[in-house]
């Protein structure tokens, strides 16, 4: 579905990452692992045309995308959930679903999806007239999954779902990524929760130092020596 083929990409003069390969298949749920500063938010960035690649190839669904911009990428199926969640927080958390779905196809779809979105958080049809502003934490990283699936995505990429949520939501957020994906969307999720994720996805990939260092499946990696060292302090 996904392929990077040998991306290089830099800020400007700064090159951030050198030589990224790897693929996410379809119905597959696939992690970007690695610490704060190893590129994993600059390659999401690149796939959604938010940053030029310098060097190699992106293609989605056998088409080259790597010169096209966000909104034709958006167009073609790619959803990005940034981190930090980045709603309109004055806007109502039903404004704020109808904000993720305004490309035609998506917005002729609209009630069928909203519909969807309210089944896998009743929380958000409980309180769609609230501002989005005003929700806890948990509660505005379901809206920003929400808001990404009213998108009707392809592939939905998600940047850091569980920062700043206390244990207990970060488990809830796992298990509605994971509802997602068994329902049919594919995912390319970026985490620094090694451990859960691990346990939750189909095969990882792991950046260090703007480089994939290791990849295999989540179990393969559970068990690697080098990510218990360095991940889980073992």
């Amino acid at each position: 579905m996904l392929k990077v083929r040998n991306a290089d990409v830099a800020y400007r003069d700064i090159q951030v990452l050198w030589d990224i390969t790897f693929e996410v298949k379809q119905g597959e749920l696939v992690v970007l692992l690695g610490a704060n500063g190893s590129g994993k938010t600059t390659i999401l960035n690149a796939i959604s045309g938010l940053l030029p690649v310098k060097k190699g190839a992106i293609e989605f669904l056998g088409k080259d995308i790597t010169k096209l911009p966000g909104h034709k990428i958006a167009e073609l199926g790619i959803v990005h959930v940034p981190e930090g969640r980045r709603l309109f927080p004055e806007m109502t958390v039903k404004e704020n679903l109808e904000m993720g779905s305004l490309f035609p196809e998506a917005k002729a779809k609209r009630k069928e999806t909203m519909k969807k979105v309210f089944e896998l958080f009743p929380i958000l049809e409980e309180r769609q007239n609230q501002e989005a502003g005003t929700l806890s934490g948990g509660q505005q990283q379901m809206l920003a999954l929400g808001r990404g699936l009213m998108g009707l995505p392809r592939l939905m990429i998600l940047d850091e779902p569980s920062l700043g949520l206390a244990p207990v939501l970060v488990k809830q957020i796992f298990e509605k990524v994971k509802d997602i994906n068994e329902e049919g969307t594919t995912v390319l999720l970026v985490e620094q929760n090694v451990v859960q994720t691990l346990h939750l996805c189909h095969r990882a990939y792991v950046l260090e130092n703007g480089r994939i260092a290791l990849q295999g499946t989540g179990e393969e990696l559970l068990d690697n020596a080098h990510i218990k060292e360095a991940y889980l302090g073992i």
